[in-house]
């Protein structure tokens, strides 16, 4: 990997998914994930072990990660909220997981009913039955840069418990903007405060475009030293828990751009509009993406590309 390659996780099958009042069909779920891998995705966010009375759009996670064969399943990340739903997902087969911590304590009480601290001692739990069974354990830090129910975040408690996380033993501590708030100046410092505490390598970004400024923040994020990002193809998503939390950040927009200023990564941008546009086709409504409704625009002269891949 060279120091502008990308990692993107594309989290449409659970975080595009999860707030979608009318269900899809399970096939359809198993043709995203699908779609995803084939057009390169580092890896894809399949489902999640929720209660199915919470998130009923993902009710049918097992039989979504039983269609799935073991070379697909080796970069598939699952959410899974405690002990139990990590269970659930070595029984399936599942490698890496992604476990969700909240910055504030009213989020976190109203995301998973547990005081931060609570959250902390199931994460310990969670990483080293995980290191056991050999499946890696990503963490979200949940609303780091505002929250709806407390407001502004300060940058040291985001610090701090991004220390905690990577000392609990997470692979990868990803600050998360779930409430679609920051913007690429705030983007820049915070990279900056969590330079010296999160490992280059472990720290990533997810950002949602809830105000306009998602392929910006992954710009920001990518400029200070980022190479870890979530999206969502087509830009699907949001969350349930979260008043107005809109789409996460469109993949190919977001990728689009990175590779403008340099950056590589496996995906390949129209394979990514082309299932953008077969999920659009399931849901029966048109994708805040643009790029998969525009179309590409490569250029042909020497000052760069619209096309990042390791080719």
């Amino acid at each position: 990997m060279t120091t502008s390659s990308v990692v993107w996780t594309d989290v449409a099958p659970r975080d595009g998914l999860q707030n979608i009042e009318a269900p899809l069909a399970t096939d359809a779920k198993v043709r995203l994930v699908r779609g995803l891998l084939d057009a390169g995705a580092s890896c894809v966010e399949a489902t999640s072990f929720v209660s199915p009375r919470w998130v009923p759009q993902l009710a049918d996670a097992g039989d979504v990660l039983g269609a799935l064969d073991d070379a697909e399943m080796s970069r598939v990340r699952v959410l899974i909220p405690n002990m139990r739903g990590l269970e659930l997902a070595l029984e399936h087969g599942v490698r890496k997981v992604l476990f969700t911590v909240a910055a504030t304590e009213t989020f976190n009480r109203r995301n998973v009913n547990r005081t931060i601290d609570e959250s902390m001692t199931d994460l310990a739990a969670i990483t080293r039955r995980a290191r056991d069974a050999g499946c890696t354990v990503d963490v979200a830090l949940s609303v780091a840069f505002g929250c709806p129910f407390e407001g502004v975040v300060p940058a040291g408690r985001v610090v701090e418990l991004c220390r905690r996380l990577v000392d609990t033993g997470a692979a990868g501590v990803a600050p998360s903007d779930t409430i679609g708030v920051a913007t690429p100046g705030v983007v820049t410092a915070m990279c900056a405060h969590l330079s010296g505490v999160v490992p280059g390598p472990q720290l990533g970004l997810h950002v949602h475009d809830t105000r306009g400024c998602g392929v910006a923040n992954v710009l920001a994020g990518y400029q200070a030293g980022v190479r870890r990002f979530d999206g969502s193809v087509g830009g699907v998503g949001g969350c349930p828990f979260a008043p107005r939390s809109t789409g996460n950040v469109c993949s190919e927009d977001a990728l689009q751009a990175l590779a403008s200023i340099g950056a590589v990564f496996d995906a390949d941008l129209a394979r990514l509009c082309d299932v953008a546009s077969a999920l659009a086709h399931d849901l029966g409504s048109e994708l805040p993406g643009r790029l998969y409704r525009a179309g590409i625009w490569t250029r042909t002269s020497t000052d760069g590309v619209a096309q990042g891949r390791r080719d």
